[in-house]
C-alpha cells in the first residue's frame, strides 16, 4: 500500500501517571529478566479507554494545528474492552474530540490495530481528495478481573494508554513525519494461535476470567505450529520489509532508526531484532521499550518515539505485528526544516 503524499501532522501518547509492579510472588526474578521491565502504567478506574483516546486526540489536534472541523474521518482502534459491550467507541471519541461530522470507524486487530487504523485513514484520504485530515486513535485499559496485565500473556505485559495521530497531506500545514510507505503482509492460517483448542462461547469472557492466552500459546507451541509459523514467516517478513523500502524509495542503509513491537525482552531480542538485522543490517539505532505492550496503541506510540529520535532528513522504520497473523512495516522521514 502506498502512502506517498501523506504526512503525520502530530502524534501523541497519553500515559497514566500511576505505575504498578506485579503482585508479590507472582513473578520470579527470571520472569522479570525475560520481560525486561518491572512496572507498568495503570489508569485510574474512572479513565475508560475511550476517555484516554480523547485525551490523546486533544493533544494531537492542538499540536498539529488542525482544526477539528477539518477532520473528515476518525478511526479508533482497540484490543480489549472499551467500557460497553454493544456500542461504537469511535463515535464517542469523535464527539468528545469536537468532531461531530466526521465518519467514525472502529478497528479491532489486537496489537496491529493502530497500524491498520492508520492504513484505513490513509486509504480514506486517498479516496476523498477534497478531505484534508483524518484522526487515528487507539486506547486500551488492561484491568482485572477480565485481564491480568502481568499474567494473561507470556509474550507481553500490558500498560494502559491512549494514543492519537493526525494524518494529512504533505505540505499542507506543518509535517511532523512524512509517511512514505505503510505495507502489510498476512498469513491467516495461523489464526488458531490466539484460540487454541477451546470451543466458541456465547458471551464475553465465556472461557473464564482473567483472559488466558498462555494456554492457547502452549497448545500452539506443542503442536509444532509455532516452529512452522516462524520458518514460513521469515520470507514473508523479508518481502514485507523490502516492499516497504521499495514503496518509500529508500535503501536499507538509509534507515537510521527502527521501532519494534513492545513485547517482552526475550521476544524483541530473540526474534525481532535478529530478523531486522538480517534484512537491513545492524547500523540503525534501535528504540527500546519501557512501557510494555500498549495493545492497539503500540504502533502509534512508536510513531511518537521515532519522531523524537529522528534528526531532520533521517529515515525511520516501524515494524509491528499481531497474532493471526498480520505484520506491518512503515517507513517515515523527518522533514528537513
Amino acid at each position: 500500500m502506498t502512502a506517498t503524499g501523506l504526512s503525520i501532522k502530530a502524534a501523541t501518547l497519553w500515559l497514566p501517571e500511576g505505575k504498578e509492579g506485579p503482585a508479590e510472588g507472582a513473578l520470579s526474578a527470571a520472569d522479570i529478566e525475560r520481560i525486561g521491565i518491572s512496572e507498568l502504567h495503570v489508569a485510574p478506574a474512572d479513565m475508560a479507554p475511550p476517555r484516554m483516546a480523547v485525551a490523546a486526540a486533544g493533544s494531537a489536534l492542538e499540536k498539529s494545528g488542525v482544526a477539528p472541523a477539518s477532520v473528515g474521518c476518525v478511526v479508533h482502534s482497540h484490543s480489549y474492552h472499551q467500557g460497553f459491550d454493544m456500542w461504537s467507541p469511535a463515535h464517542y471519541v469523535a464527539h468528545h474530540a469536537g468532531i461531530d461530522d466526521a465518519l467514525p470507524i472502529n478497528v479491532q486487530q489486537l496489537c496491529n490495530g493502530g497500524a491498520v487504523a492508520l492504513q484505513v485513514a490513509s486509504n480514506w484520504l486517498v479516496a476523498n481528495p477534497d478531505a484534508s485530515a483524518a484522526l487515528v486513535t487507539a486506547a486500551d485499559r488492561f484491568s482485572l478481573p477480565g485481564f491480568d496485565r502481568w499474567g494473561s500473556d507470556d509474550d507481553a505485559t500490558y500498560s494502559d494508554s491512549g494514543t492519537a495521530v493526525v494524518l494529512g497531506r504533505t505540505g499542507e500545514g506543518e509535517d511532523a513525519l512524512h509517511l512514505l510507505s505503510l505495507n502489510m503482509v498476512t498469513d491467516s492460517q495461523w489464526e488458531i494461535q490466539m484460540r487454541g483448542e477451546a470451543e466458541f462461547t456465547d458471551v464475553p469472557l465465556g472461557h473464564g476470567a482473567p483472559i488466558d492466552m498462555r494456554s492457547a500459546n502452549k497448545v500452539f507451541r506443542e503442536s509444532g505450529s509455532a516452529a512452522r509459523m516462524v520458518k514460513l514467516s521469515v520470507p514473508k517478513m523479508y518481502e514485507l520489509v523490502m516492499g516497504a523500502l521499495s514503496t518509500a524509495g529508500v535503501k536499507p542503509e538509509d534507515i537510521s532508526v527502527v521501532a519494534l513491537p513492545r513485547l517482552t525482552r526475550n521476544m524483541r531480542e530473540g526474534m525481532f531484532k535478529p530478523a531486522v538485522k538480517e534484512f537491513i543490517g545492524d547500523h540503525p539505532r534501535q528504540l527500546e521499550c519501557t512501557t510494555g505492550c500498549l495493545g492497539a496503541g503500540d504502533f502509534l506510540a512508536n510513531l511518537v518515539d521515532i519522531e523524537a529520535e529522528l534528526n531532520p532528513g533521517e529515515y525511520g522504520m516501524l515494524v509491528q505485528g499481531s497474532g493471526g497473523y498480520t505484520f506491518t512495516c512503515a517507513v517515515v522521514q523527518a522533514p528537513v526544516k
